[in-house]
This record gives structure tokens, sequence and C-alpha cells, in this order.
């Protein structure tokens, strides 16, 4: 079988990342910094690059396979990471290639955990925040593109009829890149106005803004100063970046802008995030050890930054009570809503799952009555309700296999527990509750296995089963 679609979607993923090059540059250029020119470099080849994936898939027949679009989910996190690992090592740093491999992968897929701390260059904290945004971007792309066709429910909301807004066509595929990709765009741009109204600065504020839209914060971007205005600015930034694109995309295409009050995932996070926030404010309260204003700000602030799959910290330490952290812990495991750039497991897929638990006690009950999954009245396709149940299965697998061979680097279980929790739900905040705030001092090993944990919890997990079931299919067989 030919990929000539895949080596298009990569040449196209290379020709967008090559600009992103430009941005550093020009920063550099501007206060001295003499790694400038090795961006400006880097970003010519990048666009070569792109030039040869794309002449390489020239004859392509215009419609994506499951298995190029499976390969690409694959592929295109290791190109990504090759291709910013070189201003790292461009610097003279001399930095172990898997620590570099583990930053970039771990800034990509928005996790946000760090190897190398926050004492890098301006120029390299700049670059290490635009390949988390630009992660953010390519999950999101993804979602209307590639992953509707390899893993049909789980690139898209439920509301969402895919056969209207997506098609494995090309051609038809490109346009809503274009319009995810400017809006995109448009909510970075204003969250960077609403960090500077909340009295950041300008380089602060632009690299904060880029961290949390993404929904890759955590220890990465260092902790947030505890200022009350700051605080608000970055709780409601993650929220932007846990809500549904997809269906805010389409609502506001077809003018019903009512119907977002009776969206079954939006209420059902907005439901959670305030019930979240109300149980985290309410042990500091009853302990006295902060006042009810303190109380309720750390609350709502660390149940929309863990809801939303940021795991921003604050620079302060704050003394968490009984149950706080596992709470925060299943907040990051359940993530934002589908079509967002948060992680997890997703709210929507959690509210099927119940509805589909209830379905069969009812028919165990009434064997004789016919029942359907349903999710905010609409009817759930069967072959959906099954692709996420047998996707829950697969993440506990990867999960509980994924924990014994961490707990080989002779990690506590609880601090093994979070560090693959954070990689699956790319939420590395859930390894700073206990205190593991850098991936500095873990064997070589340990940290490639959590660089691949991130990308599998990327992926959807799905997508790379499905790619191994292609490998060793018989050729007259379909998995």
């Amino acid at each position: 079988m030919r990929f000539d679609l895949f080596w298009v979607l990569m040449g196209r993923t290379a020709y967008v990342f090559a600009p992103l090059y430009l941005i550093p540059f020009g920063y550099g250029f501007a206060f001295g910094d003499p790694l400038a020119g090795s961006f400006l470099a880097l970003g010519v080849l990048t666009a070569i690059l792109g030039m040869v994936f794309g002449n390489m898939g020239r004859s392509h027949m215009r419609q994506l396979s499951v298995q190029e679009g499976a390969l690409f989910l694959l592929a295109v996190w290791f190109l990504l990471a090759v291709l910013g690992m070189l201003p790292f090592h461009l610097a003279g740093l001399h930095l172990s290639p898997v620590d570099t491999f583990f930053e970039c992968i771990s800034a990509l897929t928005t996790t946000g955990m760090t190897a190398l701390g926050d004492t890098l260059p301006p120029t390299l904290i700049l670059w290490r925040g635009l390949m988390s945004w630009f992660g953010g971007l390519l999950f999101i792309v993804i979602l209307v593109s590639v992953l509707p066709v390899v893993g049909g429910c789980f690139g898209m909301d439920f509301s969402v009829r895919q056969e209207r807004l997506f098609s494995p066509l090309w051609n038809r595929m490109t346009r809503p890149m274009r319009e995810m990709t400017m809006l995109y765009i448009a909510i970075t741009g204003i969250s960077v106005l609403i960090y500077l109204a909340a009295g950041d600065e300008v380089f602060p504020a632009f690299i904060l803004a880029l961290f949390t839209i993404s929904s890759g914060a955590g220890p990465m971007t260092g902790g947030l100063s505890p200022k009350p205005l700051l605080m608000f600015g970055a709780g409601f930034v993650a929220l932007l970046s846990a809500l549904p694109l997809l269906t805010l995309r389409q609502m506001l295409h077809r003018r019903a802008e009512t119907a977002l009050t009776r969206h079954m995932e939006l209420r059902a996070f907005f439901v959670l995030f305030l019930g979240a926030g109300a149980l985290l404010s309410v042990p500091p309260i009853l302990h006295g050890t902060q006042t009810l204003t303190g109380a309720l700000s750390y609350g709502f602030f660390y149940a929309i930054s863990f809801l939303s799959t940021n795991g921003l910290m604050l620079q302060e330490e704050i003394p968490f009570h009984n149950g706080s952290e596992l709470l925060l812990i299943l907040l990051a495991i359940i993530g934002g809503c589908m079509g967002s750039a948060a992680g997890g497991f997703r709210i929507s897929r959690v509210l099927v799952l119940f509805s589909l638990a209830r379905t069969e006690l009812l028919r165990t009950l009434h064997p004789h009555m016919v029942f359907a999954v349903r999710q905010g009245g609409e009817i759930v396709p069967l072959h959906s309700a099954g692709r996420i149940l047998v996707l829950a299965f697969i993440t506990a697998a990867v999960f509980s296999l994924s924990s014994l061979l961490i707990a080989l680097a002779g990690l506590s279980p609880i601090k093994t527990i979070a560090l693959t929790v954070s990689c699956l739900t790319t939420t590395g905040g859930v390894a700073s509750l206990t205190d593991l705030d850098t991936a500095a001092m873990l064997p070589a090993w340990t940290k490639i296995i959590c660089s691949l944990l991130m990308i599998l919890g990327r992926i959807e997990l799905f997508a790379f089963f499905l790619f191994l079931g292609s490998l060793f299919e018989d050729t007259g067989h379909k998995w």
C-alpha cells in the first residue's frame, strides 16, 4: 500500500512548523542573542524538508486511509521532536539528547513536564513555549481532520454530525483545518491581552499564554505568581483551553447560540468545575488555614487548572488537605471537553460510560425492554459506545503495565502513579503534587518510556493499537 497522503500531511506539518523558528529568530536578533542565526537556518531547512515530503506524496489519491492516518498520528510527534531538539543542542549547553527529546515531547504533547528546568536562555524558553502552543494547535487540527478517519467518534463531539464536517477527502479536510487554526490564533491573542490586563509584563504574558491556551503549563512554567488578578486571568485562559472548540465552531456557524445552554457536555463540565472548586475550598475553611476569599480563589483556580489538564501550580507551596490531591488527580484523568486542547479521558466519554452502565443495569432488570445509550437526549451510536468502552479498557491496561515499568526506576508507589497519570493525561502538574517537579533525576530509559506514554496519551491510544493491528492483519481481512 502506498502512503502518498501520509507524506503530504507530514510535509504540510513541516511547512506550518517552519515559520515558528522566525519568532525566536526575531527575538534573538532584537536582543543580540547569537543563537538567532541558528533559528533562521533551521526555519529554512524545515521548509525545504516540508517541500521534500510534499513532493514524495504528489501523486496521492486525495483520500486518507486508516493506515495512513494512524501512521501520521504516531510519526508526526517524532518528526517535530527531532526538529525541536536542534536549537537546544546548537546553543552549546551540553545537554543530553534524551533530556532534550523528553523536553520536546513534553512540550509538543502539552504535558508541561521538564527535565531542563527554567534556567534556559530566554530564546529557548520562548522556543519551548512555541512548541507547546504548536502541539495544542496540531492536536486540534488533528481532531477535525485525521482523528475522525482513524478513530471514528474519538475526533468529535457526539452532537456534531461527522458526515457534515469531516471527510477523508483531502480537499474537504483543508477548510476545517484553516478555520480551526484561525480560531486558535484568535484565542491565543485574547489570552495575551488577558495576562497583560492582569498586570503581567509582555514577555512573561506571551509565554504564559502559549502554555496555558494549549493546556501545557504544568511545572514547565515555573509556577504562577499568586496575585489575584493573575490567578483569575490564568484560570479564565485555562477555561478557554478546555472548551469544546468543535461544538462552538459548529454552533456559531449555524447561529445556534442558544443550544450552548442545553449542551450536555458543557453543562456537565461547569457542574464538575463548580463542584470540585467548592470541595477544594471546604478543608482550608474548616481547618482555619485560609480565609473564605482565599480558600475559594485557590480552590477554583486549582479545579480549572487540573480539569483543563494544564496542571499550572502557584509559586507558593499550598498545603493540600486530605483528599484534595486525589480530587485533583481525578479531575486530570477526566480532562476537558471533547474538541478542546485539553487531555484526559474527556467528559463526553465519561458521560457515555455512565449512560452505558445505566443502560446495561436496566436491561438486566427488564430483559424484554429496548434501551439505548443516550447523551443529552440524543442516541449514541452503538459502535461509538463500544469504542469508548474498548478505549477505557485499553487505557486501564496501558496504565497498569506502564506503572509497573516506571516503578523499576525506584520511585515510591504514589510517585509512580502520579508520573504515569501525568504522561497519559498530559498533565504535568499531577507529578508536582508528589514533589516530582522535574524529571532530571529520572534514569534515561524512564524518560524514554514517559515520552512514549505522552505520545500515546495525546493520540488517544486507540490509533496506536489500530496501527499495530494493520501491521499484523492478514491481507484478506480488515480489523
